[in-house]
């Protein structure tokens, strides 16, 4: 080897160009993102490039619509997202929306004309808005409901007696 020449520089094992996926978003835009990192400084990064409010709730689908649950990690700060993303995968960003005094949650492509580039996805987006309420459904209903209907019965029947004392005569 010539002097002053350093030697080409090798791969680290494991850090190849596999720990890069690519996230869809937008009038068909998509970014490159590096999956050795925190899951909060990724999701960071993605509300950022994609300009979502920074109090929107985001995740991704995988191209067959798989959930990614990156939403639901329980310590973001210091999992990696390459524990939960395969790299060179293509994933389309979502908002996932969690409806007020309800445990509904509904998924939203953040990529324009979704069933153009994935005609599938749309259906399974709306399928998996519906299995998580349907989930939470069930759970509410695999509740005991004696206690609840007592309790209507009880404020009915107290109401109709603040209804007969109030009734002018």
């Amino acid at each position: 080897m010539p002097a002053g020449r350093d030697p080409a520089p090798q791969p680290c094992p494991g850090h190849s160009s596999t720990m890069f996926a690519t996230v869809r978003f937008g009038a068909n835009c998509q970014i490159m993102v590096n999956l050795l990192c925190c899951v909060q400084t990724l999701m960071g990064h993605l509300k950022w490039k994609c300009q979502c409010r920074p109090e929107d709730c985001i995740d991704l689908v995988d191209e067959k619509g798989t959930l990614m649950n990156l939403s639901k990690v329980e310590d973001p700060a210091s999992e990696y997202a390459s524990k939960y993303l395969q790299g060179r995968q293509r994933y389309i960003l979502i908002r996932v929306v969690r409806e007020e005094n309800s445990e509904a949650t509904s998924y939203e492509s953040l990529l324009e004309d979704l069933g153009k580039h994935y005609p599938d996805l749309p259906d399974q987006l709306e399928q998996l808005s519906g299995k998580i309420q349907q989930t939470n459904q069930r759970k509410k209903s695999s509740l005991p409901t004696a206690q609840p209907q007592a309790k209507s019965r009880a404020t009915l029947q107290s109401k109709r007696g603040l209804e007969s004392k109030n009734t002018p005569k």
